[in-house]
């Protein structure tokens, strides 16, 4: 959604999106990978791949500050994260069951944060200009992370 001026993302169109690329073939992976072994965030990965759909184009400090403003909430979800595999051996499955479907509503607290982020930002709507011009979003995001072995899988390409 957007005014005249500024582009306004909603969080549940962003979840559904979410869940909708995860799901496609090679996603799921490769941002496990992008989590585990590059230490980068799922949740932004899916919001700037998100952003890049639709020729939405972040500056260098907006991409930062939504790096910054996940620091807090990322801790938190990273060691719950550890807890639940943790538990994942004396627990049942229904009770694991349990813990992933905890762990999925602190995902989705993480993406409405960033959505909250992204809405302060005031960024005006794409102008027509040729993609090739596009600065991609989550290409610089995986530059950062030295992770664009990734980049076309996280993109489902």
């Amino acid at each position: 959604m957007q005014t005249a001026s500024t582009v306004i993302l909603n969080s549940q169109d962003f979840w559904q999106f979410s869940l909708s690329h995860y799901a496609q073939a090679g996603v799921q992976p490769a941002c496990l990978t992008l989590q585990d072994s590059y230490q980068g965030n799922v949740n932004l990965a899916l919001l700037l791949h998100w952003l890049d759909v639709q020729k939405i184009q972040l500056s260098d400090a907006k991409l930062h500050s939504l790096v910054v403003s996940l620091v807090s909430n990322d801790c938190r979800l990273q060691q719950y994260r550890a807890m639940r595999k943790q538990l994942k051996p004396q627990v049942d499955l229904v009770g694991y069951q349990q813990l992933l479907a905890f762990e999925l509503a602190l995902e989705q607290d993480q993406q409405h944060a960033l959505i909250t982020q992204f809405n302060q930002f005031n960024v005006s709507p794409p102008k027509v200009i040729s993609s090739s011009l596009l600065t991609n979003n989550l290409e610089r995001y995986c530059l950062q992370q030295k992770a664009t072995v990734l980049l076309s899988k996280l993109q489902a390409e």
